[in-house]
Order: structure tokens, then sequence, then C-alpha cells
């Protein structure tokens, strides 16, 4: 594995626990003089199949798009507020699931990925599966999970 960081991309989802990775990604990004890639990544209500078999129009869709856009930047400006200081930041929004989405942003050895520590029930991860545990049995790169009550 590689020591040399490049890119640090974040799982970012609006919740207290990945704002608190988005900061631990920056402080991250600035150690290794990298650039930082906050990602969202969403669904359609209801899923991909159901949308499949009743499309949703182009502007629904559109407002979907726009809405995580703005849950993005939203956190990012709770995380890393208006002075980026010398990072280089490059926001995405992606319409996937999210695991695979993050594996996907973060391919090379020289990324690093970070994301907090959901909170979700047994329930949730019996029907939506643990983000955290698809990037770190999938990813390619480090993985880094924070726990919102351990941010340093």
């Amino acid at each position: 594995m590689s020591e040399v960081v490049q890119r640090v991309v974040v799982g970012v989802d609006g919740s207290e626990a990945s704002v608190c990775a988005l900061r631990q990604a920056a402080q991250e990004a600035e150690r290794h003089d990298a650039a930082l890639c906050p990602v969202i990544a969403w669904v359609p209500p209801g899923g991909e199949a159901a949308d499949a078999m009743y499309p949703a129009p182009a502007d629904v869709r559109a407002h979907w798009e726009r809405t995580a856009r703005e849950r993005l930047q939203t956190a990012c400006k709770r995380a890393l507020g208006e002075n980026t200081r010398r990072l280089v930041v490059r926001p995405r929004v992606i319409r996937a699931q999210p695991g695979p989405a993050l594996v996907a942003c973060a391919p090379r050895t020289t990324d690093m990925l970070v994301m907090g520590a959901g909170r979700h029930g047994s329930v949730h991860r019996l029907l939506f599966g643990s983000v955290s545990r698809h990037c770190l049995r999938h990813a390619r790169c480090p993985v880094l999970v924070v726990h919102p009550d351990e941010e340093a």
C-alpha cells in the first residue's frame, strides 16, 4: 500500500457523523497536501427499481439531484466554513448507492476514503446494508471510519 495520499474522498449525507468525517477528511487532506473530494450519493425515493418501473419526470429527478447538491454544500459549509484554507476541494454528486459510489470514487492506492460511522439500527442495516462495511470490504485504498464522539 502506498504511503502517498493524493486524494481524500469523503462520504457525505448531511448527518452529524458525515460532517465530523468531513472535518477529519479536511485535516487529512491538509496533512498530506491532497485534494479533498466530498461525495454525496443519492438514489430516488423507493430506489432504482421503483424508478425503473415508474420513471419520475425529468423535473422531479432534477429536484432530487439539486436537493442532494444543496445537502452537500450545507455539510461542506458546516464542516469547513467559508474559508477552506489552502485546500483543493472537488465536491461530487452521484446517483448511485453510497457504498459502491464511494469505492468507485477512490479506486487508487493513493486515495484515502473517509466516512462517518452510522448509527442505524439492525433493521436498517438488514434492509440497506452498511456503507462502511461495504467500503471496508471493497476499497483498494486506506479507509478511515470516524465516530462522531471521537472527533479530535
